[in-house]
């Protein structure tokens, strides 16, 4: 009851979060700019190994088809020759800006009037100037700009087919959107970014596998989501992934993926949950390492059978891992139903782009920016997840720890832990010069009652006089089951007089103590020895050995009564 309680809130608590970041993002995404229309004519393959002097003088003007789509599809090692036109002169207040959509890891040259100079474009540039963020792919045009004036580009592809779809926006337009992108994407590479941190400095105090699976998988998202928008390279080791061009963003994705599934067994607890789901699973890990060292191939970017065949096996784990954490999180496993929630949002646009891209539709701002919004929410989810791992794993800890120091039957300190806790009271006593005191205590006549009302009665009786003990203790004080009906309690701080005191109430409070059990009601008495902190040279088994001789005096003397050994030493002079 008190677990299901618990999770109700928290999981109410994510949804709220994420229509309400979602709700954000959408407020904050980039509203498409003001295009002006463009007409589009390509250079036949056979035409585009001409050089380009020829080219943008005109010369083959006559020789460039019209297209009906808005689009420029490249496809891999391809040199193809588009020329761009407007159907009216420039009149808007700001200058024209020319980019190119979809232009990841496509190296543009753009030649436009007046003097048709080679500006050239490139996602993965780390030197000069950048006037414009790497979302597209954009110069600026003159204002002078006229009808039918061309304006030449040269898209040389050496990965994937794709299409890019260029697009002539005025430049006020341009740059708000631009910063609206830049703001949403920082803000997810940020939230990312501290997750992993929180996660790393968790996993410095624990060392716990599953925050190293998290970490690692967690990270190579974070490098994947950047190197596709381009702010790696915005960073000063943004060189560094340079000399990899296309395959470094497939590269990390590859690598994430079985960490991630790594991780996810190991969240969820799918081996103990869902064994026989669980193992497959782990096989399904294995094949994206050989496609991470098929990455390196020369093949591997310029075709995109291999990309097919990735993105495919991605789906098909996506969907088995997907399908067993489902079946986890039906069979109770509370972690599972917490990765649910952070991974069913991701899972959902992931399939959402997908389809975008097969379709070849065009791609709205709730779509592009929910991907890694999705991915930024998940590290967000899991994390608290991870923390409440966390704190699940302390709970038992202290539990462990409670149980491993406690009596089970009633609650109090047992032998070993009360011995312990003793050493460290007169060690803290003698420090700072104050006094200390034990009560031995033994009910009477106990093993009469377990012989005629049975051991059941017997435990409850034990049960009873603990806690009325306990009841008579000051709030410093601490009481530890000795042994059978034998129980020490220690009073720190606490005078010859004080103990003698405090013993006495305990003696009267379970004098007048009615333990009622399985239709019987029981009255019982105790007998204690009382012993104070001496020189030195006391020990804690000393002191409780002369707690346990005045103990043994009180038996003697009759019995539910309390004698001091102080006493016994004055009278044996």
């Amino acid at each position: 009851m008190g677990e299901s309680v618990y999770r109700k809130p928290i999981a109410v608590f994510v949804v709220c979060l994420l229509a309400a970041l979602y709700a954000l993002v959408l407020h904050a995404a980039p509203t498409p700019a003001h295009e002006a229309q463009l007409q589009i004519a390509s250079l036949p393959a056979s035409a585009s190994t001409l050089p380009a002097e020829q080219i943008v003088h005109g010369a083959l003007d006559a020789s460039f088809v019209p297209s009906s789509s808005p689009y420029t599809p490249n496809a891999a090692d391809a040199r193809r020759w588009y020329r761009l036109t407007t159907d009216i002169d420039w009149n808007h207040a700001s200058p024209p800006v020319l980019s190119f959509t979809g232009a990841t890891y496509i190296r543009i040259t753009v030649y436009a009037p007046p003097d048709y100079e080679p500006q050239a474009l490139w996602f993965a540039q780390t030197e000069g100037i950048h006037r414009f963020s790497r979302h597209h792919l954009a110069v600026q045009l003159p204002e002078s700009l006229r009808a039918g004036q061309p304006i030449y580009a040269e898209i040389a592809s050496d990965s994937f087919t794709r299409q890019i779809k260029p697009m002539l926006t005025d430049m006020a337009h341009y740059q708000a959107e631009d910063l609206a992108h830049v703001r949403l994407t920082t803000l997810f590479a940020s939230v990312q970014f501290t997750m992993i941190l929180a996660a790393m400095c968790l996993w410095l105090v624990l060392r716990d596998r599953v925050l190293s699976y998290f970490i690692g998988y967690a990270t190579f998202q974070l490098v994947y989501q950047m190197l596709m928008s381009g702010e790696i390279y915005e960073l000063p080791v943004g060189g560094l992934f340079v000399p990899l061009g296309t395959r470094a963003p497939w590269l990390f994705a590859t690598l994430s993926a079985p960490l991630s599934m790594s991780f996810i067994l190991e969240f969820c607890d799918l081996r103990e949950i869902t064994p026989k789901a669980a193992k497959i699973m782990g096989w399904m890990r294995w094949p994206f390492l050989p496609a991470a060292l098929l990455i390196w191939m020369p093949f591997a970017v310029r075709t995109n059978t291999l990309v097919n065949s990735f993105n495919l096996w991605f789906m098909i784990t996506s969907i088995w891992s997907l399908g067993t954490v489902v079946l986890a999180a039906l069979r109770h496993g509370r972690q599972a139903r917490f990765f649910l929630i952070a991974w069913m949002p991701q899972v959902l646009l992931t399939l959402l782009r997908v389809l975008q891209i097969l379709l070849k539709l065009d791609l709205p701002p709730w779509l592009e920016y929910g991907y890694p919004f999705t991915m930024a929410f998940s590290c967000v989810v899991v994390t608290i997840g991870l923390a409440d791992l966390s704190l699940r794993a302390r709970r038992e800890r202290d539990m462990a720890h409670h149980l491993a120091d406690h009596d089970a039957l009633t609650g109090v300190l047992n032998r070993r832990a009360l011995v312990r806790r003793l050493h460290a009271a007169i060690a803290e006593a003698r420090l700072h010069n104050e006094p200390l005191a034990l009560l031995f205590l033994d009910m009477d006549h106990f093993k009469s009652v377990n012989d005629r009302y049975g051991h059941q009665v017997g435990d409850a009786c034990l049960r009873a006089v603990a806690e009325a003990i306990g009841d008579e203790l000051r709030p410093t004080d601490w009481l530890g089951r000795y042994g059978g009906e034998e129980f020490v309690a220690c009073l720190p701080g606490a005078s010859h007089d004080n103990a003698m005191h405090i013993g006495e109430r305990i003696r009267h409070r379970i004098e007048t103590l009615q333990v009622h059990s399985r239709g019987t009601t029981l009255q019982t008495t105790i007998s204690m020895g009382v012993a104070s902190l001496g020189d030195h040279t006391d020990t804690a088994d000393e002191l409780i050995a002369r707690a346990d001789a005045a103990l043994y005096r009180a038996k003697v003397d009759g019995r539910n009564r309390i004698v001091a050994h102080a006493h016994l030493a004055a009278t044996s002079h």
